[in-house]
C-alpha cells in the first residue's frame, strides 16, 4: 500500500480509570493521529514499534481495520509500553505515568532509504520524536522531507519523560524549524516557555519557519497563527466524557481536511485564511466529538456529517 501521509511515533496502552478499575485502551498520540486519519478516509501509514503480545496484536488489528498501512512499522517480542492515565480537567487534560524501558518502545522502526514519490506528508509527534531510540529517525525524516513533501509536528509534551526543559525546548525547536504545520496545547507552551504567554510563544515558533501554528485551548477551542494573520475558532458545546485524544483528533482531522483539498505536499499552493478557517472549523468539531467518547475514539466522516 502506498501512502499519502506517514505518521511517526509511539503506540502504547493507556490504562484509564473505569467503573471496575483500570481499562486497557489503545493509545499514544501518533497512534491516535493515524487512527483518526484512517477513520476519516485518508491514505495513511504509521512508523511505530509494536509488540507481538496480546496488546500488540490489538494494535495491529485496530490499525489494519481502519486502513492504516503498517509496512513502515517494527515488531518486537517485548511487552507493549503502557501509560497510566489520571483524569484531568477540560483545561489541563489528562496526566500520564509511563512504562517504556524493556518494552517494544526500545525497538525503533527501520525507515526506508528511498521514500515513495506518493508520500506527500510526514507527521511526527510526542515524546518519541524527542528521546531515543526513535528521535534520530524522526529528525532525519523531517530533514529529508524538505523540498520533497510537507511536514507537521506536535510536541505533546510529557515532562516525566523529558524533564530537562532546556534540552527539550532546543529539541522541540529543531523540529519546529523543519515543520510546515505545528500544533501544541496551552499546557505544552506554558511548560516550554514559562516566561511567555502561549500566543507569544506561538508567534516565536512562526519565526522559526512554519507556515501555520495551531494552539489548542481545551473547552475554549483553538487558535491559528499565520504569517499574515490570526484566527480564533471556538469549540462547540458538547457533553464531555473525557478529553483523552482530543488534541490528536484535532491534528488528524486538520491534516485530513487539508489533504482532501490537495493542500499538502511540497508543491501545495499558498494557504489562504479562508481555507485555514474552513479546515480549523472541521478540526475543532472533530476534537469536540472525541470529547464525547470514552478514551481516544476519533470520529468517522459520517459522525461529523450527522452533526
Amino acid at each position: 500500500m502506498r501512502s499519502h501521509i506517514l505518521v511517526m511515533g509511539e503506540a502504547l496502552v493507556d490504562l484509564v480509570p473505569g467503573p471496575e478499575g483500570r481499562e486497557a485502551v489503545l493509545g499514544g498520540s501518533p497512534y491516535n493521529v493515524a487512527i483518526g486519519l484512517g477513520r476519516l478516509g485518508a491514505k495513511v501509514a504509521i512508523a511505530t514499534s509494536l509488540s507481538t503480545d496480546a496488546d500488540g496484536q490489538r494494535f495491529t488489528t485496530a490499525l489494519t481495520a481502519d486502513g492504516v498501512d503498517l509496512s513502515y512499522s517494527a515488531f518486537s517480542d517485548a511487552q507493549s509500553p503502557t501509560a497510566l492515565v489520571e483524569e484531568g480537567t477540560a483545561e489541563s487534560g489528562p496526566r500520564y505515568v509511563f512504562t517504556l524501558a524493556g518494552t517494544a518502545f526500545d525497538t525503533p522502526p527501520a525507515l526506508p532509504q528511498n521514500w515513495s514519490d506518493d508520500l506527500r506528508h510526514i507527521h511526527a509527534g510526542s515524546f518519541s520524536a524527542l528521546v531515543p531510540p526513535m528521535s534520530g529517525a524522526v529528525l532525519e525524516a523531517m530533514k529529508q522531507a524538505k523540498g520533497h513533501r510537507s511536514t507537521s509536528y506536535d510536541p505533546n509534551i510529557r515532562p516525566m519523560i523529558t524533564p530537562d526543559k532546556d534540552k527539550a525546548r532546543a529539541d522541540v525547536e529543531r523540529l519546529v524549524a523543519l515543520a510546515d504545520i505545528v500544533k501544541a496545547s496551552e499546557e505544552d507552551m506554558e511548560w516550554l516557555y514559562p516566561d511567555l504567554a502561549p500566543h507569544e510563544a506561538m508567534l516565536e515558533w512562526l519565526g522559526l519557519g512554519p507556515q501555520l501554528a495551531v494552539l489548542t485551548r481545551g473547552a475554549k477551542g483553538a487558535e491559528a497563527f499565520m504569517r499574515d494573520g490570526h484566527m480564533v475558532v471556538p469549540a462547540p458545546r458538547v457533553n464531555v466524557r473525557d478529553t483523552v485524544g482530543a488534541g490528536d483528533s484535532l491534528m488528524s482531522s486538520l491534516l485530513f481536511a487539508m489533504d482532501r483539498d490537495e493542500a499538502l505536499g511540497a508543491d501545495h499552493a499558498a494557504w489562504t485564511q479562508s481555507q485555514i478557517g474552513k479546515w480549523m472549523s472541521f478540526a475543532v468539531r472533530a476534537s469536540a466529538f472525541t470529547c464525547t467518547q470514552k478514551g481516544s475514539n476519533p470520529p468517522r466522516l459520517k459522525d461529523l456529517e450527522r452533526r
